[in-house]
């Protein structure tokens, strides 16, 4: 028998379906496509008949997919923003006109140094009608950016990640040690030897797990951490009133006000387990799209007058 094309399954209906799935709501699902919640429920009821299966159920007030709709779904966000991104060449890009969404998920420790300068660089001047959220980077997101929850994550570099998500290391991180104005490690030379004299701490990496920190290296087996912290406004307070000496990384020492001093050591640089470096995370299939290319030069130079204004005040030691 005969069937009319508007009764066949086609890619708006699968693309409705996608954003039901990732949003499970009609309601959020047609906010974000930007069409009425009616025509989403009617899509989704002509996807139920042509499929014979209910396709989502309500629960908790959240649509739940059934195991078909979740063998519907796999692979389909990746295929639908390829198409999209085939329709969508690179000179039709301008950055001042992109109205769309863009979820980042940043460290902690990334969103203590340089929120402002993230927000101002990326939200009022590079991308000025884009929807931007800002979220803390947790253990989900490489999960959340594969599913299409977050578009790119902004976390230190090398972490282990999926072969789904591209990392794009960015500027290189250098180990820095922080101490109040006065401290006896400083007044006696700041000597390798008289280092763990003193109570250390040491900056968490956020996506690792708790016991490591950024130091953390069978080099390091002769100093023992007391503290450690994902905050360096944490580490910072702690040092300001004791003898402790903070190692953290140069960007995260940058919450460090006048009365304190950042010192980088060579011999403590020589002794960090890998090259460290701030990167851009986001999905393979996305690495020739132009707002994440854009992106990254963005977020690169918003650190590098970041870590410029560090350096400016840091003592580099032998």
């Amino acid at each position: 028998m005969y069937t009319k094309y508007n009764e066949k399954i086609n890619l708006n209906y699968l693309r409705i379906f996608n954003a039901i799935f990732q949003a499970k709501s009609t309601t959020i699902a047609a906010k974000k496509l930007g069409i009425t919640q009616s025509a989403v429920s009617q899509t989704l009821a002509k996807l139920r008949r042509f499929s014979g299966d209910r396709l989502f159920y309500l629960v908790n007030n959240e649509l739940a997919p059934t195991q078909l709709a979740i063998t519907i779904n796999e692979g389909l966000h990746e295929y639908i923003q390829m198409i999209d991104n085939l329709l969508l060449p690179k000179i039709f890009f301008e950055p001042e006109h992109f109205d769309g969404e863009l979820t980042i998920a940043v460290s902690s420790v990334f969103l203590e140094s340089f929120a402002s300068e993230l927000t101002s660089s990326m939200m009022f001047e590079s991308l000025p009608n884009a929807k931007i959220n800002i979220t803390t980077w947790t253990d989900s997101t490489m999960k959340d950016i594969i599913e299409g929850r977050v578009h790119m994550g902004i976390n230190f570099h090398p972490l282990d990640t999926p072969q789904a998500i591209r990392s794009i290391p960015l500027t290189q991180s250098h180990g820095t040690i922080v101490a109040k104005k006065g401290h006896p490690w400083i007044d006696n030379g700041m000597l390798q030897a008289d280092f763990n004299h003193y109570p250390l701490g040491g900056c968490l990496l956020p996506g690792k797990l708790e016991n490591e920190s950024f130091i953390q290296d069978s080099s390091f087996t002769n100093f023992t951490l007391k503290y450690r912290s994902a905050s360096m406004s944490v580490l910072n307070c702690l040092a300001k009133h004791s003898d402790m000496l903070a190692i953290t990384d140069t960007l995260s020492a940058s919450v460090c006000h006048d009365d304190m001093v950042c010192i980088q050591p060579r011999w403590l640089n020589a002794m960090l387990p890998n090259r460290i470096n701030h990167a851009l995370y986001y999905l393979e299939k996305n690495h020739h799209v132009p707002l994440y290319s854009f992106s990254c030069e963005v977020v690169k130079k918003v650190i590098e007058n970041k870590l410029s204004e560090v350096l400016a005040h840091t003592i580099i030691t032998d």
